[in-house]
């Protein structure tokens, strides 16, 4: 027996290692799809606003324009993340890619107010790479360690975050330097699609390789205990069980398929009701404060696209570092997601107000840091939430429907934030920390530790 379990042990130690560590390296690929991302974005970002006050747009012109990706976000987020549930999530975040990726490049060819604006359509309907990422992360790691997958991912984004503006900011002194920058980042979007087409392993391969994997350790430990030699009959039984493991998979697909084609069929919706109202509220905030933030730059300070950049970059930076403690955090708070977004809601509103009301540009990177920070806490504690409250087959049109609320606070956000700084320079950033004071008192009086367990994962308990 030794000499059979001798000759076969150190070959299935081997190749269970390898399958153990499939899980871990599609974790790190999707964290660089998430870098190059927000790479791609925050290269073009800074310069959107400056682009369309060059071709003669008022405040309140440039917050129409910019409504333009929200206002198509707001239909097309709950369908791509259905689509993501129903057809896999690396196809659909292989057409996000591509189609972002021509959106972008078109977006450079434009001389007049009116493409440029146009430009914006192609955009909207398929950029949903962050989101599809997110739930792509849920589906592969355990939900104990949500809060740190989550948080790492946003800090590899963030560093995306560092690094684009200073090269957009750069490309954009340049002649011809709006161009030049949004050929990069459809160029980067490019390189994006090709890396998760090589890389990216479908989340049903990984599924299946770990029955396999613990099949594999049942089987051994059985053998072990028995004191038994490995022999034809049972690599047979085996073979059968993966035959059968991958019917089950391939009934549970075809059920999800049949049952989720329509967009009205969400069982999840009761059940996280209150955190779709805290995000669009928390998340309105920020955009009517970072949809005008370089303008206000500019109107209040006098900054150049290159000043703004920096200024973005450091943003980027502080959101990174904060993004790698957040599961420090949760352990210090014991996973208390609920009183972790309480407590960095009321951070984050504070610092809204610091920087509004900021006498000199010096004080901006003082405030930015606790906002960099409560924002990163709060984005990880919303998603964690949501994907907790749900049900398993659901997670991506769920996090599409807060998407698609959050892309109607995008769509009316830069119109409402033009408006009123037209009135006041501190316009944005103190209707930015009403709302959010709005969501602080929402979460006091209706607290999102309350117990509300999905029927399904009720009866799987």
């Amino acid at each position: 027996m030794h000499g059979v379990l001798g000759s076969k042990w150190p070959k299935m130690t081997i190749a269970s290692f390898m399958k153990m560590k499939e899980g871990t390296a599609l974790i790190y690929c999707l964290y660089c799809v998430g870098f190059l991302d927000l790479f791609a974005v925050s290269c073009f970002l800074p310069l959107l606003t400056h682009r369309a006050r060059e071709l003669g747009a008022s405040p309140s012109l440039v917050g129409v324009i910019g409504s333009i990706y929200g206002g198509l976000q707001f239909f097309s987020s709950p369908v791509m993340g259905k689509l993501s549930d129903v057809f896999g999530r690396k196809n659909l975040l292989l057409i996000s890619l591509f189609g972002a990726a021509v959106g972008y490049i078109l977006t450079g060819i434009p001389t007049t107010l009116l493409f440029l604006a146009l430009s914006r359509v192609p955009v909207g309907i398929f950029k949903h790479s962050q989101s599809i990422a997110k739930t792509y992360l849920s589906d592969v790691s355990p939900s104990i360690d949500h809060p740190k997958v989550f948080g790492n991912f946003n800090a590899f984004s963030s560093l995306g975050f560092v690094i684009g503006p200073l090269i957009g900011g750069h490309l954009a002194m340049q002649s011809n330097g709006f161009s030049r920058v949004t050929t990069l980042t459809g160029f980067i979007f490019l390189i994006n699609f090709f890396f998760v087409w090589f890389f990216v392993t479908p989340v049903e391969q990984v599924k299946k390789q770990s029955f396999t994997r613990k099949e594999h350790d049942a089987f051994l430990a059985k053998d072990n205990t028995a004191n038994n030699t490995i022999d034809n009959h049972t690599e047979e039984e085996l073979d059968r069980k993966e035959l059968r493991d991958r019917k089950a998979l391939s009934e549970r697909a075809g059920s999800s398929t049949s049952h989720g084609t329509s967009l009205y069929k969400i069982s999840s919706i009761g059940s996280s009701l209150d955190l779709i109202v805290i995000r669009f509220v928390m998340g309105f905030s920020m955009l009517v404060f970072r949809s005008n933030f370089t303008s206000m730059l500019e109107f209040h300070f006098n900054t150049s696209p290159k000043t703004n950049g920096y200024i973005m970059s450091y943003n980027g930076l502080v959101g990174g570092f904060s993004g790698i403690l957040v599961g420090k955090i949760a352990k210090f708070y014991n996973h208390n997601d609920a009183k972790m977004q309480l407590h960095f809601s009321l951070l984050l509103m504070a610092s809204l107000l610091g920087i509004t009301f900021s006498p000199s540009i010096l004080f901006i990177p003082v405030f930015i840091t606790p906002l960099a920070i409560s924002s990163a806490v709060c984005r990880v504690c919303t998603t964690n939430l949501t994907f907790r409250r749900g049900s398993e087959d659901e997670k991506g049109v769920m996090l599409g429907i807060g998407n698609s609320l959050l892309s109607f606070a995008r769509m009316i956000s830069p119109a409402l934030g033009g408006f009123v700084q037209e009135v006041s320079v501190y316009g944005p950033g103190s209707i930015g920390a009403l709302i959010a004071g709005v969501g602080v008192v929402i979460m006091i009086l209706f607290p999102l530790d309350r117990p509300r367990v999905n029927k399904k994962e009720k009866k799987d308990q």
